[in-house]
């Protein structure tokens, strides 16, 4: 994925000399989500289904990390940003029948945002796709990670909406620092072994993190 984002960012950063009153920004954050219980429905052929009010951490500091990037380009006090989280979901509240599931290389929430700048902070709200690289053990039986996109185990799983609010601290001219809260929520369906598990995902988000102002 990181590879993706490089080639994603070399292609768009060249545009960033077009454009009257127009202005380019790349970040980069780390930071950390809280993710509300949501209910988990796991469907496997000749099996019972499975319910689960589900209850996920999500290490954002055990590899791999979570991390943020992002691109906005800005005209006067309106933008436009794309924007790349990767973050993980693992599941505590296992129930009898699953051995492991979790998401985590990862839940990977790429958006498309408005921006707007009002009383010195950037407001954002935007919709996307999640892309997941399910990893479970339900019944004793393991899912392949060498499926889905390139048989790496990626898949585009279901839509995203977000809203944010984020604070630019800027240290010299072109440098600053992000300082961000984000609310996500999404839907995503995964194959487990044998079925489909599908679930709701909420979650508030914090991060922290360096940019660059391009021109």
């Amino acid at each position: 994925m990181i590879k993706t984002l490089i080639r994603l960012l070399a292609i768009l950063l060249p545009f960033a000399v077009d454009g009257q009153d127009r202005s380019w920004e790349v970040a980069v954050a780390g930071g950390g989500a809280h993710n509300f219980r949501t209910p988990l429905h796991v469907q496997q052929r000749n099996a019972e289904d499975i319910e689960v009010d589900a209850r996920y951490r999500t290490e954002p500091f055990k590899p791999p990390v979570y991390y943020d990037v992002r691109v906005s380009n800005w005209q006067n006090e309106r933008g436009w940003e794309l924007k790349f989280t990767h973050h993980k979901l693992i599941l505590d509240n296992l129930p009898p029948q699953v051995q492991r599931f979790s998401i985590t290389n990862g839940y990977n929430l790429l958006s498309l945002n408005r921006l707007w700048q009002l009383h010195g902070l950037t407001f954002s709200a935007g919709a996307g796709l999640v892309i997941t690289h399910p990893e479970s053990t339900i019944f004793h039986k393991a899912y392949p990670e060498n499926k889905g996109i390139f048989n790496k185990g990626y898949y585009i799983s279901g839509p995203l909406a977000e809203v944010a609010v984020a604070k630019r601290y800027y240290f010299s001219k072109r440098w600053f620092i992000l300082a961000e809260g984000r609310f996500t929520a999404s839907y995503v369906e995964v194959p487990v072994a044998n079925g489909e598990a599908s679930l709701s995902q909420m979650a508030v988000h914090g991060l922290l993190g360096l940019g660059f102002k391009v021109k």
